[in-house]
């Protein structure tokens, strides 16, 4: 085969992208991104609220599922429903906080199952039907690498997310598959963590990175859509992260 054979970058006009976790932050941007450049989106997430308030953010004709993405039958029904894919982002997660001696059985399978079983689900129902050219994007964490005190399910999760990403690349291979790293990233997530506090609470955080800020979650949708369309990265761990590591 010669070096010039097949796809350089994949387009996403007319692509089908799916965004389990897709109800705000960075699923929404990226979900937004997808559309902005012409892929059909759907997105699912549990909260009816917001799921309604994302589908509305989106251009009419987005789909949009209310299920939660470690229900293996309703990530099933969801992909049944939607026929073949091109692309699937997984943001869901959970970061449980609790010492280890309080952290239950229960408490590190709910944290797995919202990272990795969620992904697995995603990759059991859509693979199988998924386009040429088609890929996978999951999101981990910073604590796979950094782990905080009173934080181990999540740093387990996060890690654990990343070795499956590389594994799923091995063994769906054509089927690229790859995992996004954020650092912290301005989201309502954080404005729920810390409410009118967030800009104190967060500045001796935000005074150590390299660039001196948050992440907005339109950077963090342009890193997936780099993932989804460069048809020759699989098997990696893109760090977007303001350099938090390096501090």
């Amino acid at each position: 085969m010669s070096g010039t054979d097949g796809p350089i970058l994949a387009e996403l006009a007319g692509a089908t992208v799916v965004v389990l976790g897709g109800s705000s932050g960075m699923g929404l941007a990226t979900a937004r991104a997808a559309a902005a450049a012409g892929a059909t989106v759907a997105i699912a997430a549990r909260d009816p609220g917001r799921l309604a308030a994302g589908q509305a953010a989106l251009p009419a004709g987005s789909a949009a599922f209310a299920l939660d993405a470690s229900d293996t039958d309703a990530v099933a029904a969801m992909f049944a429903e939607l026929g073949p894919v091109d692309h699937v982002a997984c943001f869901t997660g959970d970061q449980p906080a609790a010492a280890i001696a309080d952290t239950g059985h229960d408490l590190m399978v709910r944290s797995i199952d919202a990272r990795v079983w969620a992904a697995r689900n995603a990759c059991v129902a859509a693979a199988p039907t998924m386009r040429p050219g088609g890929s996978f994007t999951f999101c981990s964490g910073l604590s796979a690498l950094r782990p905080r005190a009173g934080r181990s399910a999540g740093a387990i999760s996060t890690a654990a997310l990343e070795s499956f990403g590389r594994a799923m690349a091995v063994e769906l291979a054509p089927i690229r598959v790859n995992t996004v790293c954020p650092g912290a990233f301005d989201t309502p997530v954080l404005d729920r963590a810390f409410g009118d506090a967030k800009t104190d609470a967060l500045r001796p955080y935000v005074d150590r990175l390299l660039v001196r800020r948050l992440g907005h979650p339109d950077e963090l949708a342009h890193a997936v859509l780099f993932l989804m369309t460069n048809t020759y990265v699989t098997g990696t761990v893109l760090h977007v992260d303001g350099g938090a590591l390096l501090t």
